[in-house]
């Protein structure tokens, strides 16, 4: 069960000067029944009220509340009870995922949605000892709207202009939108009324302390008010500051409502309590009533369903009940203009009540949706200075209703109306009052200067209204509340949301267009599991990646874990003092460092050239890797001797893999990206083979212990993992990828250079170049061919190397002798202790004769030369 943050509290701000009225019966009304005993108004004055007549005062709106006959009305302030919030954490926890990712530094207010049910009104709840107290619930569904919205405005400036800080009245071109939103909401059940809000989320607690509340919640509401639009009434603003790295999250509800001048004050010795909904109707009358509001609701269903936005289909928030016609309609002012035209008198109090879903049912007190509806009665119906009827409608239950056109037969819809009717009401707790609601002008609205035409589209005309409704705290004072995730989150979800939180920090302002999905998504093949396989794993896991493979032969000795960080003696001591396989100990050592991480080791010994083994051998070797190979979509070459690297080269060329290359000497280091990419004329750039002009063989032969051994600083294992690793995740930003080009050189392309002169036009950080991936950058700047560093001058170069026409690892030759039979290419190359098979494949025999012959040819034409100069010194 999702947990819930509650606010309960009784606000001070929840008394509105609008006037309970007091009256008899009135012989000539449908709504008022014509039993003397059943009084309508909410009040019921002190003294005799038989002969008041309502009529009087109601039709023709002189009366002012200001002075009103002390012989017809009794006048009590009405108490309102406000709503409290409940956020189910997984609606922060989905916000604070949001702000990581999309939202970043955006001050932009977003949409989002929140609903209130008749809870409070329900038996069942009681009986279990929930509180009363209405609440507005958000749940993780309620952030519908902001990814359409932030999808396209991501790539947008990161800094905060002026246009989007949140000062005073930057959510007023949102807020129009706020209840004609196209954006499609999540489904809520059509026994809840749906309210339409606007969050403001702040990148400084500072920012969110100063904010000036009172005027964003006037400017909130007001906006949409003015418009007339009913779903406005109900609209909240919810005020967020997210501290992402202690996953904590400060916050201020609003439920904004318009408040009048304090008017009047209670003279009577002791308030008296509005009249229910059964001391004044039958059961029969009051199940009439409750059988045309499930109509009601049956209709908007299926109207809604057609629609696209969804909250057409839930509660409408106010609705209005014509007794005489047995009708009810939800209020709209365009409904109401309808109700006009088909004779509807929506004016007179006889005619008409208008009702609200009461979220609270705690007291004799209405809910607080009711302080809007008054409002909107006085400035879009003209009833200021009327009594009006008002229903707080509170049925035991609230059901479920579901589509006539779901429904096989009308029968079946009758009945089901009058069984729901029939359990809704059986603890039935409506109220019914009447109300002398305030003028516009009492409530701070400012006539126009053509006082002959009320304009409530000018703003300065609600200079003076006030707008109250800010949550207490659990203190009971104006204030924020907070709430702290970190014991309600799983340990793996912290673990997993804080490892990325420096990724997702880079895209807010540094790197904006920096693929994070791409790199979590990202599977690596790591050949050797030693020391360069242990620190570019460690980098790895600091850009994301989370799916590792290693392969590796060796076993974990006690020489190891000082320079290969994933072992531990325990890996040493294992295995009856043999020590814990390389690849399996670094698999299991990285799903100890990260949460979410996929890791195997595999334990293969790579056939190497000048290394006989039988064909039975290298088949099951070469398909395994083969297959290795195929399914990540990196690979990194990180073994320790030269032949082991030929393999994996010949391999990844043929299956066209990305693959970065590292090696290490004493004091010097090389990474390389193998080729794929195009040169300027169309050549493609060198693998770590382009070099040479002899195969492959067995290094470790007639070698003693520290020529076998990589003997190495041991500061430089860690720079060339990390350019491995840097270069990997630069060539994953390139629009092409694996053929990518480098950048030129500054002479020739053998010549290297310490830094690179970006191409005119082309800027670090951008695709550049012809729009067609043609470019050596990417929005981390260049993407070299090599990288070579020394720590002896504590120099890099970085050097463009073409492919070489008869290389042993990647040239046409050997590539097409894979393809066609990989373990007889393999086998003949591991069999050949001279590496002549290979040689003379890729044609290096024939290539080195030919320049034999040419340097023979020139030593000879260099004696010739010498001779005719002797000679002629001789002379």
């Amino acid at each position: 069960m999702a947990s819930t943050i509650d606010s309960k509290h009784t606000s001070k701000e929840n008394e509105d000067d609008v006037v309970l009225v007091s009256s008899g019966g009135s012989s000539n009304s449908d709504l008022i029944p014509s039993s003397p005993d059943r009084s309508i108004g909410c009040v019921i004055s002190t003294g005799d009220s038989s002969n008041i007549n309502l009529t009087a005062s109601t039709t023709t709106g002189a009366t002012s509340p200001s002075s009103p006959p002390a012989a017809l009305y009794q006048q009590h302030r009405v108490k309102f009870v406000p709503f409290a919030s409940t956020i189910e954490s997984p609606f922060w926890v989905r916000y604070n995922q949001m702000k990581l990712e999309m939202i970043q530094l955006s001050e932009d207010p977003i949409t989002i949605e929140a609903t209130y049910g008749l809870e409070a009104t329900s038996t069942m709840s009681k009986e279990l000892g929930a509180g009363q107290t209405p609440r507005l619930q958000c749940q993780e569904a309620s952030l519908f709207a902001p990814v359409a919205k932030l999808s396209s405005t991501k790539n947008e400036s990161s800094a905060p202009s002026a246009a989007t800080t949140p000062q005073h009245g930057v959510v007023v071109a949102e807020t129009a939108r706020l209840v004609s939103s196209s954006t499609k909401p999540a489904l809520v059940a059509n026994e809840r009324v749906h309210a339409k809000g606007i969050l403001m989320g702040y990148n400084t607690v500072e920012s969110f302390q100063s904010v000036d509340k009172n005027k964003l919640l006037k400017d909130c509401f007001l906006d949409g008010f003015r418009t007339g639009e009913v779903n406005a009434l109900t609209m909240f603003v919810l005020l967020t500051f997210a501290d992402l790295k202690n996953h904590k999250v400060l916050y201020w509800f609003g439920f904004p409502a318009l408040s009048a001048p304090i008017l009047f004050h209670p003279f009577t010795p002791q308030r008296q309590q509005p009249q229910t909904w059964s001391s004044l109707y039958t059961t029969q009358e009051r199940l009439d009533m409750a059988r045309q509001v499930v109509s009601m609701r049956r209709q908007i269903l299926a109207t809604g369903a057609s629609c696209p936005d969804d909250r057409a289909v839930g509660l409408p928030p106010y609705f209005v009940w014509f007794p005489s016609r047995k009708v009810c309609l939800p209020l709209s002012v365009s409904v109401l203009a309808a109700a006009e035209a088909g004779r509807y008198n929506v004016t007179d109090p006889h005619q008409v009540v208008f009702a609200f879903f009461d979220p609270n049912s705690a007291s004799t007190d209405p809910g607080w949706p009711l302080r809007n509806l008054v409002a909107f009665l006085s400035f879009h119906l003209g009833l200021g200075g009327q009594a009006v009827n008002i229903l707080c409608y509170r049925p035991g239950r609230l059901r479920r209703v579901v589509s006539v056109n779901n429904l096989s037969e009308k029968s079946n819809t009758d009945d089901e109306d009058m069984v729901l009717v029939e359990l809704d009401h059986v603890h039935d707790q409506s109220l019914f009052m009447q109300i002398l609601a305030p003028t516009k002008t009492e409530f701070g609205w400012i006539h126009p200067h053509d006082e002959t035409a009320e304009d409530n589209s000018n703003s300065e005309t609600y200079s003076k209204v006030k707008v109250a409704g800010w949550e207490l705290n659990p203190r009971g004072k104006p204030g924020p509340r907070s709430v702290h995730l970190r014991p309600l989150l799983d340990a793996s979800h912290l673990a997993i949301q804080a490892a990325d939180l420096n990724l997702q920090l880079m895209k807010w302002r540094m790197i904006p267009n920096l693929q994070v999905r791409k790199l979590q998504a990202t599977k690596v093949l790591l050949l050797g599991a030693g020391t360069l396989g242990c620190n570019v794993a460690r980098v790895l896991l600091g850009w994301g990646i989370r799916s590792f493979t290693f392969v590796d032969y060796g076993n974990v000795g006690y020489s190891n874990p000082v320079r290969q960080p994933l072992f531990n003696l325990q890996d040493c001591q294992s295995n009856n003092g043999n020590g814990k396989p390389k690849a399996v100990a670094a698999a299991d050592a990285l799903k100890l460092i990260a949460a979410d991480v996929q890791a195997q080791g595999i334990v293969l010994s790579i056939p190497m050239p000048g290394h006989i083994e039988s064909k039975e051998v290298l088949q099951g070797s070469v398909t395994r890797l083969d297959r290795l190979i195929q399914e990540c979509d990196v690979v990194f070459l990180l073994t320790d001797t030269r032949e082991s690297r030929w393999l994996p080269t010949v391999i990844a060329a043929a299956h066209q893999k990305p693959l970065l290359n590292a090696a290490l000497g004493l004091d010097s280091w090389l990474v390389m990206r193998h080729g794929g990419g195009e040169e300027g004329g169309g050549q493609r750039l060198g693998c770590y083979f382009c070099n040479d002009v002899v195969a492959p063989e067995n290094s470790t032969k007639n070698r003693t212990l520290d020529q076998q051994c990589t003997v190495t600083r041991p500061g430089l294992a860690p720079i060339a993992s990390s350019m491995a690793v840097e270069l990997m995740v630069a060539l994953l930003h390139h629009p092409r990828g694996l053929k990518a080009p480098a950048p030129n050189s500054s002479s020739s392309i053998f010549s290297p250079t310490v830094q690179h002169q970006l191409p005119d036009g082309e800027a670090a950080g951008s695709a550049g170049g012809d729009g067609l991936g043609n470019t050596s950058t990417t929005d981390l700047g260049i993407l070299p061919h090599q990288i070579r560093g020394s720590l002896v001058t504590y120099t890099m170069m970085t050097p463009t190397v073409p492919a070489f026409t008869h290389c042993t690892g990647c040239a046409k030759a050997v590539i097409g002798a894979y393809l066609a039979d990989p373990i007889d290419l393999v086998y003949q190359t591991c069999a050949s202790p001279t590496q002549e098979y290979l040689e003379d494949l890729v044609g290096l025999t024939e290539f080195r004769a030919q320049a034999s012959a040419q340097m023979n040819d020139l030593l000879m034409m260099c004696d010739d030369e010498d001779d005719e100069i002797w000679g002629r010194d001789d002379t």
